[in-house]
């Protein structure tokens, strides 16, 4: 292996857990949408259950492996799946595909009141120890800029960070590997020299596709053990424990 000198995170699910953070959020918000509609409480509650299990993360911070927001790449089946949800409840497909929009872009989700008093402890440890390491640190996301940078101010790890990718830029979004090439063009590096931490079978297939020297999975977003030990290097409970991972910090 080539000595790393580069690393990718994502963001939702690898810097904090996204269930923690999300769930609750989402739920709210599903639960407004469904405010105007003549579905009887029981009915409602039962919606917005099966709403959030479609979706990956639930009201009481649980997480799903096969959600659209873990498994985005899946298109058709999170189409289907909400089609067979608007008919289970008598819905219209307009009005959740709607919902689901506002959700993908995490706009106007109350998240900087979410967030204002949380912790995300031992995320700045990390990236510290990275910086002082002399690794070149990036973000490739799928959220948008403006959610990512609230988070990273928030983190208090903007200082540290050289190189960012969300889904308002014009890369083309994970799996596909296009953010490893720009920001192996950027920062003069090979693409084997630089590792990615993320928290979905998504970002470790990007690191594949990308030819990353090495990936990590962690388990605070997905919570996919199965799935991300048959495709990551190593894989560990938090951010947190990456610092003792004998390749990225000897």
């Amino acid at each position: 292996m080539e000595r790393l000198k580069g690393i990718i995170f994502d963001k939702d699910g690898t810097l904090f857990n996204y269930g923690e953070v999300w769930g609750p959020v989402f739920s709210q918000a599903i639960e407004k949408g469904l405010s105007g509609s003549s579905l009887s409480e029981e009915r409602k509650n039962a919606c917005v259950n099966d709403f959030l299990k479609i979706l990956g993360v639930d009201g009481k911070g649980n997480t799903y492996p096969d959600g659209i927001i873990f498994r985005h790449n899946r298109k058709i089946t999170a189409t289907l799946r909400l089609l067979i949800l608007c008919f289970r409840y008598r819905l219209s497909p307009f009005m959740v595909g709607r919902s689901m929009f506002d959700f993908m872009r995490k706009s106007d989700l109350g998240l900087e009141k979410r967030i204002e008093k949380m912790e995300f402890p031992g995320v700045k440890e990390v990236f510290e120890e990275a910086h002082r390491r002399g690794y070149i640190l990036g973000i490739v996301t799928n959220d948008t800029m403006r959610s990512t940078r609230i988070f990273l101010q928030k983190m208090g790890i903007s200082e540290y960070i050289s190189f960012i990718r969300t889904k308002d830029n014009s890369t083309h979004a994970k799996p596909n590997p296009a953010a490893i090439k720009e920001f192996c063009e950027e920062k003069g590096l090979e693409s084997n020299e630089i590792a990615i931490i993320g928290d979905t079978i998504v970002d470790m297939e990007f690191a594949h596709l990308g030819r990353a020297g090495y990936s990590v999975a962690v388990l605070t977003g997905s919570g996919d053990v199965e799935g991300l030990e048959k495709l990551a290097d190593a894989v560990y409970p938090t951010l947190i424990d990456v610092l003792s991972d004998p390749v990225l910090f000897p």
